[in-house]
């Protein structure tokens, strides 16, 4: 009982140390105090989404037609050739004028959001890519099962570090992206580069 209770007590101090350590970090608590996060609570935005962006409003490629594949081979393609000229010239192609985009960090709602937030993410990156595993289809809804692979500029060059995830992604009439959930666990490869949420995540860790 005493070891569920700690262990209850160090998770507890694991997320005010993370939230913490990101104001200090970035400084975004002092200009922004709605900064904080959520990336899986189904929130009345995300509810919003799941409506105005249903397939049955939109006529959706029909399974294994080649109007299909190329919808998401341009997804892929996007984030495979994962460099600036690529984010630059292919996003807004990609990625509707109106969309839902949330992952990890943020929430966006247009294609062109979405770009100059791709474009900053890779400041810290000497390079990144992203390997496609496999895509599902349950009837206008689509999974994309990938694994994402950074070399942080903090590192020496060519040590990858790799991360797995899935988006759940819909589209529009015109192929294009209006909806973009990311399932993704950004504690190992991201939160444990902040000293004091790097410590706590590796105590608990070693006491599960």
């Amino acid at each position: 009982m005493l070891r569920f209770i700690t262990m209850r007590m160090l998770h507890f101090f694991l997320i005010i140390a993370v939230l913490l350590s990101f104001s200090l970090f970035s400084g975004c608590a002092a200009k922004n105090p709605s900064f904080v996060h959520t990336q899986t609570v189904p929130d009345l935005q995300y509810k919003a989404a799941l409506e105005w962006t249903d397939p049955s409003n939109f006529d959706v490629p029909a399974p294994g037609t080649e109007a299909e594949a190329a919808m998401l081979e341009a997804v892929q393609e996007l984030f495979r050739d994962y460099t600036p000229e690529t984010l630059e010239a292919k996003v807004t192609e990609v990625y509707a004028e109106r969309v839902y985009f949330r992952d990890a960090f943020k929430q966006k709602g247009s294609a062109e959001e979405i770009k100059e937030y791709l474009l900053a993410g890779l400041a810290p990156l000497n390079d990144a890519e992203f390997e496609f595993r496999r895509v599902a289809r349950a009837g206008d809804e689509f999974y994309l099962d990938w694994v994402m692979r950074l070399d942080f500029k903090k590192t020496p060059p060519g040590t990858w570090e790799e991360s797995m995830g899935m988006t759940h992604m819909r589209f529009n009439s015109e192929g294009q992206v209006i909806f973009h959930q990311d399932y993704w666990d950004p504690t190992d490869i991201v939160y444990k580069r902040i000293p004091i949420a790097k410590q706590l995540i590796n105590y608990v860790k070693g006491k599960m």
